[in-house]
């Protein structure tokens, strides 16, 4: 279940809990409270919330001492309104509840040509240095392999072995670079049935599993989708994703992402994060198929470290 907030403070601290994927508590008794106690008004209207509810506070070094005197422990107090400061404190403060980690990102999008492959590979580089991660390429294209540096084997090679596949298995097929196993090359796509039985043994075999999977008009991404344990939907903000995006089935729950673009919302959906436009940085990275950087590339930065939080 979404944790809900109580939002005591401005736009800032109301789109960095709408990041971490908390749910805007305006009536009834809220999980967390969030405050910005650089804000009078913020600060009164969390005293009169009920005292038992956790808080987690922002405060510059001025209103640290005012912390003190209201009771805020210094651990629950982080000194800007940023989601990576924010939500390890929201985390702690929250009751502990068993809670099943993220371990299998499916990255899909509404239609081809969003970024998912470069999204996939940048994630499964930044992310390999702190956990063991299979990147799973189930399109067909060999892009994800290209961006990582290698060109792993043919799907080809595995389709028989869809119905027995396990982890040990995909360890001698896998191709290893930059730090992770891939798995899935060009020049054919597998089938559904080979797709969803390569991820789950991907499970097995590390911690984390990144998939560069179909567009959801295509069964293998949905039915990746329904396996993972968290999805990013890229998208455009142009009108005829806006009307895809519209006439889709898109849960809720989905970190939709705005693709080129630093938009806040696509149509009437909020978007989880924005992936900015940057030609020169994703041109820089093809000449040595190495990491984006740039602008684009503290977005991934940003991205990844909320994945290591909800992957632990």
């Amino acid at each position: 279940m979404t944790p809900s907030v109580a939002i005591c403070g401005g736009d800032d601290l109301r789109a960095a809990a709408v990041t971490l994927g908390l749910e805007p508590c305006d009536t009834g008794r809220p999980d967390v409270v969030l405050v910005d106690l650089r804000d009078a008004a913020a600060c009164a209207a969390a005293a009169a919330l009920e005292p038992g509810i956790p808080r987690v506070a922002v405060a510059g070094e001025n209103e640290r001492a005012l912390a003190a005197a209201l009771g805020y422990d210094v651990a629950t107090i982080a000194p800007t309104c940023e989601p990576a400061a924010i939500g390890p404190l929201v985390v702690a403060a929250l009751p502990r509840t068993p809670r099943r980690a993220t371990r299998l990102i499916a990255i899909t999008a509404l239609r081809g040509g969003a970024g998912c492959s470069l999204l996939a590979a940048n994630l499964a580089r930044r992310l390999a240095s702190r956990v063991g991660v299979v990147a799973v390429d189930a399109t067909g294209t060999g892009a994800l392999g290209w961006w990582l540096g290698c060109a792993p084997r043919a799907w080809a090679e595995l389709e028989g072995l869809t119905d027995e596949l396990t982890a040990e298995h995909l360890a001698v097929v896998a191709t290893e670079s930059a730090g992770l196993r891939v798995v899935g090359g060009a020049p054919v796509a597998p089938t559904r049935a080979l797709a969803e039985s390569t991820v789950r043994a991907a499970a097995s075999l590390a911690d984390l599993v990144i998939v560069d999977a179909p567009v959801l008009a295509d069964e293998r991404g949905r039915s990746l989708a329904i396996l993972a344990d968290r999805v990013m939907v890229l998208s455009y903000d142009d009108p005829l994703s806006i009307a895809t995006l519209e006439a889709s089935e898109v849960s809720s729950d989905v970190w939709l992402m705005a693709s080129q673009s630093r938009t806040a919302r696509i149509g009437e959906r909020a978007a989880f994060r924005a992936l900015p436009r940057d030609e020169a940085a994703v041109s820089a990275a093809l000449s040595g198929r190495g990491p984006v950087g740039g602008a684009l590339g503290r977005a991934y930065d940003e991205l990844a470290e909320l994945i290591a939080l909800d992957a632990s």
